[in-house]
C-alpha cells in the first residue's frame, strides 16, 4: 500500500480505517470472508480517492508555478525503482505492486480487481516495459553525468 500511495503514513492510515470498518462489519453481525483481500480493496480505494483528491489539488498548484519547477519535480521522482513504479499509471502501479511486492499471482490479483486474468497479464506487461524503459533511460542519464 505504501508503494500505491507514495506514503508509508497514508498507507498505514488506509489499512487503519479498512480494518475499521471490517470491524464495523462484524460488530453489525455481517462476516467478513476474506479479511487481508477486504483490507486490501478497501484500503486501495481510499487510497485512490486520496490520490483523486491530492491530484486535483496539485494541477491546481501547477496552474500558479512555473513549468520549470515542475519539470526539476518530474527528473527527481524518477530517481529509483520506487519511484519509477510511482509513475506507473495506476492499473499497471496496482498490478505491479501486488504481484512483485506482495507476492500475489495472476488469478488472486484478477480477483481482487474484480477484472479478467487476461487484463491483469497485459497490464504487468505494460508496467514491466515501462519500468525497464525507465529504468534503463535513468541510467543512461546518470552514465552521461557520471
Amino acid at each position: 500500500m505504501a508503494l500505491l500511495s507514495g506514503s508509508t503514513a497514508a498507507a498505514e492510515d488506509a489499512v487503519q480505517e479498512a480494518m475499521a470498518k471490517a470491524w464495523e462489519l462484524e460488530d453489525r453481525g455481517r462476516r467478513v470472508e476474506s479479511l487481508p483481500g477486504f483490507v486490501t480493496t478497501v484500503a486501495r480505494n481510499l487510497l485512490r480517492d486520496r490520490f483523486r483528491r491530492s491530484l486535483a489539488e496539485r494541477r491546481a498548484r501547477g496552474r500558479l508555478s512555473s513549468p520549470a519547477e515542475a519539470s526539476l519535480g518530474d527528473a527527481e521522482r524518477r530517481a529509483d525503482v520506487e519511484r519509477a513504479i510511482r509513475a506507473l499509471p495506476r492499473r499497471q502501479r496496482e498490478v505491479a505492486v501486488f504481484h512483485y511486492y506482495l507476492d500475489l499471482d495472476v488469478a488472486r490479483i484478477a480477483a481482487l480487481l474484480r477484472v479478467p486474468e487476461g487484463t491483469v497479464k497485459s497490464a504487468l506487461h505494460r508496467a514491466r516495459r515501462s519500468l525497464a524503459q525507465s529504468l534503463h533511460d535513468e541510467m543512461e542519464v546518470d552514465d552521461v553525468r557520471g
